[in-house]
């Protein structure tokens, strides 16, 4: 075959092509018009076929009509969540092959997003308000996918995973916000809906809502500034991180949620217990001398201090504060009942011993001294624990160690009169 014809035939091929997928998208557009989804969906798949041989204005075209298909379906609340993928990735491809901005193709697309982006989030607010947190957290992130310039969004993705308990995303959220340099200070104009008495939001367009309250709708305009969400976002991170036995992640976090809110004991104690755990116990005596600097009349706080002194076998130390915190609050029954566990520790080891003495008479007068020994133990909790059920006589832990107590030591007169208040 003479090579210019050849040539001639495939430019008529091509030609004939890019008619046929112009036809066919045509079809795809006049479906769109009619709402007909069906209809389009199969006229578009016919140009999927040829999709490789067609232009680049062509393949913005097809990907656009995609989004529009996506669009409608979405309008109708049908599969969302798929629907949702399908607009992103199909108007990404229309950015990549429709470089002009102010194509017709480029702002519907536009138009769209930012159009299925109030509706999602409106679904997201429907979803809090019912306690579907789940829900609400993905469908603040697809608002945020949507339209990424609102960071917002992916901050009460990650609020409502965490409230769902969804640690993974919740993790994943907030990590992606640290990474975007986000700090949630941000700054609107309000102004209060006559209609509903609402607070209406306008973003940073002022111009709007004064018009607004100048044509009478809206009233008590005001500018609100948000204060920065960083030192949240770390510390329920590092929280997160120790909760799952996470340390080193932890401790990371932690140093840093510290340094946005030095004056957070709870996060100061989270510190220490992280610590605690990690049998660190330099630099956990380091922190607890800070927190008593800090608090040295917090009867909370010198109670924390006695249960990880306790929980780290520093049982002299754990006295210590639980009577501390009881001089700053003599109606701590926490401390009370913390103080006759301690106590009692040792009952298990001393009835060990008295099983295991031999049947002499060296063994009985030893007998009798761990008996007393014990008796005397008994006598020094109960006293707390007398104490814990004046301050509160439902505290069901005291009234069963007490009754085992006067068992013990043969009160039947007080085991009958707290078994009268509390049967």
């Amino acid at each position: 075959m003479n090579r210019k014809y050849a040539y001639l035939l495939s430019a008529l091929m091509i030609s004939g092509v890019s008619l046929a997928q112009k036809k066919e998208l045509k079809e795809v557009e006049k479906a769109i018009k009619k709402g007909d989804i069906a209809e389009a969906q199969a006229a578009l798949k016919n140009v999927e076929a040829v999709l490789e041989a067609a232009s680049d204005e062509q393949k913005a075209a097809y990907y656009g009509l995609q989004g529009n298909i996506a669009f409608l379906e979405i309008e109708a609340d049908k599969n969302i969540d798929k629907n949702v993928e399908t607009i992103l990735a199909s108007y990404k491809k229309v950015n990549e092959f429709e470089p002009n901005k102010n194509s017709k193709v480029v702002k519907k697309a536009a138009e769209e997003l930012k159009t299925v982006g109030n509706k999602v989030v409106n679904q997201a607010m429907e979803d809090n308000s019912s306690k579907n947190f789940k829900g609400a957290s993905r469908r603040f992130n697809q608002a945020f996918l949507l339209n990424p310039k609102d960071t917002i969004y992916l901050y009460y993705a990650a609020s409502m995973a965490l409230n769902a308990k969804d640690y993974e995303n919740t993790v994943k959220y907030y990590e992606e916000l640290i990474d975007l340099g986000y700090n949630g200070n941000e700054s609107y104009y309000t102004a209060v809906e006559k209609a509903s008495g609402e607070v209406q939001s306008f973003g940073s367009d002022k111009k709007m809502r004064d018009l607004m309250v100048k044509q009478g709708t809206h009233s008590d305009p005001k500018f609100v500034k948000e204060d920065s969400k960083q030192p949240e976002i770390v510390k329920n991170l590092a929280l997160i991180y120790y909760q799952e036995g996470k340390y080193d992640e932890a401790e990371k976090a932690i140093i840093a949620a510290r340094k946005a809110n030095p004056d957070d004991i709870n996060l100061l104690l989270t510190h220490m217990d992280l610590y605690l755990k990690s049998n660190n116990m330099g630099k956990y005596e380091e922190l607890a001398k800070e927190a008593l600097a800090k608090n040295p009349n917090d009867d909370v706080l010198l109670y924390n201090l006695g249960v990880t002194s306790y929980q780290a076998g520093k049982f002299e130390d754990a006295e210590k504060y639980y009577n501390q915190a009881l001089r700053v609050n003599p109606k701590s029954e926490n401390a009370y009942l913390n103080l006759a566990v301690l106590k009692l520790r040792s009952d298990e080891e001393i009835t060990n011993q008295m099983n295991n003495l031999p049947l002499t008479a060296a063994g009985d007068k030893k007998y009798k001294v761990l008996l007393a020994e014990k008796h005397s133990i008994y006598k020094a909790a109960m006293n707390d624990l007398e104490k814990v059920i004046t301050i509160n006589p439902n505290n069901q832990d005291a009234v069963i160690m007490l009754k085992d107590i006067y068992r013990a030591l043969e009160m039947n007169d007080k085991l009958k009169a707290l078994e009268a208040k509390t049967n």
